[in-house]
């Protein structure tokens, strides 16, 4: 088959490559769509210690079922699924109480130490089939569209921990895919009001464009803090969502954050600059909640795809650019310049950007 792999860092070649071996408990899925992820950019600039080299990465995938493994039960040949890359063992604690994206004991999760979806072919881990990741797409859905689900069910996960619910108003830090699609799940969730913060201002544009925030500001600082109070009667944001690799967004959170407000902490920091200085006196006296946000479930990547199905995430505003396989690197160019909300590769077509 044919594949982009990623050599070494910042080296990526499409090339034949052997076709993947179906695994008994797995099945072997013809790749139609894979959306480019920050993670993706990150594994290919600076690597990740999760992802071994070479490696086919990219982990936000739709394709069809070409064949099944032994003993793998529920598809059929033909299926429309999507692929995610969930990393449970599916035997420990946190597994067997349904928080697998916590697993202390992780197997090789898809686009990082399994091959990705970068290429013609996939055979997902085991795990990954048997802990719900591959999972069936709407009827009428592209499969374009349904390669966005990965990252919405991150944002679900995100959202679920924050606890948005009706009535809250609520603060993103951050424009890219993330920010937009928890702009667009906080409305779904039942948010009275969304708020959205990005410091390159034609990044700011092109979200707010087609996402269309209740109101948006370009900057950072004390200039921020002014406008998010005023925006929320001198309180601040029930929820502040920190969708941008950030160390000081992620510290200003705090300050912009309501009494009794909630923090979530979605976007994860460079491994060079990860640590913050908060003060932690805002946090006790507010009685302010601060959680984290890594991965999905498996029920959640459904609930995804159930949300861009009934039209309340709209896929079709998040895809920018599209490449053929052929111009994977392109697709990973354009992403890191951030030109595109979305770049997605189609391994089987010969769209173009």
């Amino acid at each position: 088959m044919k594949a982009a792999v990623v050599e070494a860092l910042g080296v990526i070649f499409v090339k034949e490559v052997p076709d993947p071996q179906l695994l008994a408990g797995s099945l072997r899925i013809r790749v139609q769509a894979c959306a480019v992820c920050g993670s993706d950019i990150r594994i290919f600039r600076k690597g990740d210690p999760r992802a071994t080299l070479p490696r086919i990465i990219g982990h936000e995938i739709a394709g069809v079922v070409e064949a099944i493994g032994g003993g793998t039960t529920g598809f059929v040949v033909g299926d429309r699924v999507t692929v995610a890359p969930g990393h449970g063992c599916g035997a420990c604690r946190w597994c067997r109480s349904g928080m697998g994206n916590v697993c202390v004991d992780p197997r090789p999760s898809v686009g990082y130490a399994s091959s990705g979806g970068f290429a013609e072919l996939i055979v997902p881990p085991v795990n990954v089939v048997a802990n719900g990741f591959v999972n069936r797409i709407p009827e009428g859905m592209s499969f374009e569209h349904a390669s966005m689900a990965e990252l919405l069910a991150c944002c679900i996960n995100g959202q679920e921990r924050a606890g948005v619910g009706s009535g809250d108003t609520v603060l993103v830090l951050g424009a890219g895919p993330a920010g937009c699609m928890h702009v667009e799940l906080s409305r779904a969730r039942g948010a009275k009001k969304v708020l959205l913060s990005q410091r390159s201002k034609p990044r700011l544009e092109l979200a707010a464009g087609r996402f269309h925030p209740d109101a948006v500001f370009a900057g950072d600082g004390p200039a921020l803090a002014e406008w998010v109070m005023a925006e929320t009667g001198g309180f601040g944001a029930d929820v502040v969502i920190v969708a941008a690799p950030s160390a000081k967004a992620q510290e200003a959170a705090v300050s912009l954050c309501a009494p009794r407000g909630r923090i979530s902490f979605f976007g994860g920091l460079p491994k060079d600059d990860r640590h913050i200085t908060i003060d932690a006196n805002i946090i006790h006296y507010k009685e302010i909640a601060l959680t984290g946000a890594s991965s999905s479930l498996g029920r959640q990547n459904r609930e995804a795809l159930d949300l861009i199905a009934r039209g309340l995430v709209h896929a079709d505003r998040y895809i920018t650019h599209r490449f053929p396989l052929d111009r994977a690197a392109e697709a990973f160019a354009v992403v890191e310049a951030r030109q595109a909300i979305k770049a997605v590769v189609l391994p089987t077509s010969g769209s173009t950007a």
